[in-house]
């Protein structure tokens, strides 16, 4: 566990440096993790805009039909879309600013 949350860290990290490298506007936005007992939830949020905060997607820890450390996209505020990961942590999971991975998991 100790190895995912340094990934999910530096998710966190890829991911607000990216939307800063894209967009040199958005020295406001940061991605931070949120832990829960089945899922770490990545969160994009807009510091100074009380309505600028979403859900990037999950990582899963615990849900058995998945591999720890995979990737999902948002259904929800709450909960991942469970049809398919979109990659890995472990199998690393390169952040590209200038694609729509800033905004969420890949669709499939």
């Amino acid at each position: 566990m100790k190895d995912l949350n340094k990934l999910v860290d530096k998710l966190c990290n890829d991911l607000t440096c990216a939307m800063r490298e894209r967009w040199k506007h958005a020295d406001n936005v940061e991605y931070y993790a949120k832990k829960g007992s089945k899922y770490i939830k990545i969160i994009k949020t807009e510091k100074g805009n009380d309505y600028g905060t979403s859900v990037w997607g999950f990582i899963n820890v615990a849900n058995d039909k998945f591999k720890v450390g995979d990737v999902l996209k948002a259904s929800g505020w709450s909960k991942p879309a469970l049809n398919k990961a979109r990659g890995n942590l472990f199998e690393d999971f390169p952040i590209d600013p200038n694609t729509m991975i800033i905004y969420g998991p890949r669709y499939l």
